[in-house]
């Protein structure tokens, strides 16, 4: 669908549902700068693609994403800050992206993701889990803080107090208890997972993309603007959606009592 020189695959699951996977099984798909550089790639082309109106990131063998590769990082404490500041910032660029994107990701955890790997699913709209799937901010294990979002995201997912658990101990959550958490939808089995996430992807993709998409930026923003900011927003937002034909669709639907073909504009 995408070819992108990085280790990642991007496919076509159906006519609006793409699937990103990340492919360095033989290091638990753990983050070298050429997979940072190409998740970003694939997020933003995907976005840009009309016919795409969910996206599945995954990952290839027993990790979603297992965090950094000790062996290929791209920074070291050797580093002036400038340097290690843009060898950071590679990381935290994917989590902005998928936060930034219009499009929403359904974040399929089918193993490990660890430290920024857990980062990344964090960033993701929603996450679904297998009975193999581990979520931990393991940062502190190495003396490190959650340096890609972590810190920010985890608090809104379940409050402070469990962010600073999980933060300060490293606990690492398996299997029924991330959904127990609120981390994650639902758990399925792993034979399931992908085909499970790609059907609620079907569900987003059927709905206006416009709207989706405006709706997914004022729920990001709502923890970080005041009521009046976000009351503003929304009026932008409502009026954009208003001039699509999607919404005129769905009235003329709602008269004819038949179902709305949303065509994303």
């Amino acid at each position: 669908m995408i070819e992108i020189d990085a280790p990642l695959t991007v496919e076509r699951a159906t006519d609006h549902v793409a699937t990103v996977t990340y492919d360095r099984p033989e290091a638990m798909n753990a983050y070298n700068e050429s997979l940072l550089r190409g998740a970003v790639e694939a997020f933003e082309r995907l976005d840009d693609r009309e016919e795409v109106r969910a996206i599945v990131l995954t990952g290839t063998g027993d990790a979603f994403c297992a965090g950094v590769d000790l062996d290929d990082m791209p920074l070291t404490p050797e580093m002036d800050f400038a340097e290690y500041e843009a060898g950071l910032d590679l990381f935290q660029d994917v989590v902005r992206t998928l936060r930034g994107i219009g499009t929403p990701v359904i974040a399929a955890v089918n193993g490990y993701a660890l430290g920024a790997g857990c980062d990344t699913a964090l960033a993701c709209d929603f996450r679904l889990t297998s009975e193999e799937g581990v979520i931990g901010e393991t940062f502190i294990d190495v003396g490190f803080v959650p340096g890609d979002g972590g810190a920010y995201l985890l608090p809104r997912l379940v409050g402070e107090a469990r962010a600073k658990e999980l933060i300060f101990t490293g606990r690492k959550l398996t299997g029924e208890e991330i959904v127990e958490w609120d981390l994650a939808r639902e758990q399925v089995s792993a034979d399931d997972l992908l085909d499970t996430a790609i059907a609620f992807a079907e569900q987003l993709a059927d709905r206006p993309p416009v709207a989706l998409a405006e709706s997914k930026q004022l729920v990001n923003e709502s923890f970080d603007v005041d009521l009046e900011r976000g009351l503003a927003d929304a009026t932008r937002a409502q009026r954009i959606c208003s001039q699509t034909r999607d919404h005129a669709e769905a009235v003329e639907a709602f008269a004819e009592d038949r179902e709305p073909e949303f065509e994303g504009r």
